[in-house]
């Protein structure tokens, strides 16, 4: 945050454009792709360039079709310059120097945010605990390791094998009740209970409208193939269930 304030205070004290990519085409590079354009736009006139990196050919691909075309085409719309399933223009931009010798290269862009999918911690693999293709722990329906029943995982450290589901926060979530209850149970020595994850889940993707007020004002809403348009109501939704979610670390 605290570099985001500075990139907020150095927007408008400087004639030449600012360069800024993001990389990773999932719902959050979309949404913090439009949110940073929308809210520095509104701090002054200088230019701005918005790059968006993606190793697919599709932005968002575990949403629906038509919610993937709509946000593409609002992209496109708003002047933000997208990179599809070109992995050597991302190898160009990035090269092997790494991060720290591109984020002092100005001439490519001053600034890179990086929302990529999750990756499986190197230490996994070391624990000899049964992974996938990925290094992610492979787990059954009750949340336990197929190779190491004693060890329980959830979240983005793990995969379901007869339910894999995208690396979302949604279903991290949603594993935490199950775990605790299993864990229960193992402790009291009594069966253990599945837990079936759902196959879809609500998306809400704020799309960057706002004013001086407030930086995004819309969001869209999909579950499954069903999308509604953006709107207002989207937005307060949309926040409300986030404000509410991390008051739950405020108020243990």
């Amino acid at each position: 945050m605290e570099a985001w304030y500075k990139i907020c205070q150095d927007f408008p004290k400087d004639s030449t454009p600012m360069k800024i990519a993001v990389v990773g085409g999932g719902a959050g590079g979309v949404e913090l792709t439009l949110a940073i354009q929308a809210g520095l736009q509104q701090l002054g006139s200088r230019k701005l360039e918005m790059h968006l990196f993606h190793s697919g050919r599709e932005l968002m691909s575990n949403s629906s079709t038509s919610l993937r075309k709509l946000l593409k085409k609002i992209l496109q719309q708003r002047g933000v310059e997208l990179h599809l399933g070109k992995l050597s223009q991302i190898e160009k931009v990035f090269p092997e120097q790494g991060y720290k010798k591109i984020t002092n290269c100005p001439d490519l862009f001053q600034h890179v945010f990086w929302v990529t999918q999750a990756s499986a911690a190197p230490w996994i693999q070391k624990t000899g605990l049964a992974v996938d293709a990925e290094g992610f722990i492979l787990i059954d329906e009750t949340l336990q390791s197929i190779s190491h029943p004693h060890v329980f995982a959830t979240g983005d450290i793990a995969t379901m094998v007869n339910h894999p589901r995208p690396k979302a926060g949604v279903f991290a979530v949603r594993q935490g009740k199950p775990l605790f209850r299993n864990l229960r149970q193992a402790v009291w020595g009594k069966p253990l209970k599945p837990y079936i994850p759902q196959q879809n889940y609500l998306s809400l993707i704020g799309t960057g409208d706002g004013n001086a007020i407030s930086t995004i004002s819309y969001a869209y809403a999909s579950r499954g193939k069903l999308t509604l348009p953006p709107h207002k109501l989207l937005w307060y939704w949309k926040d409300y269930i986030d404000r509410q979610f991390m008051r739950q670390f405020e108020r243990l």
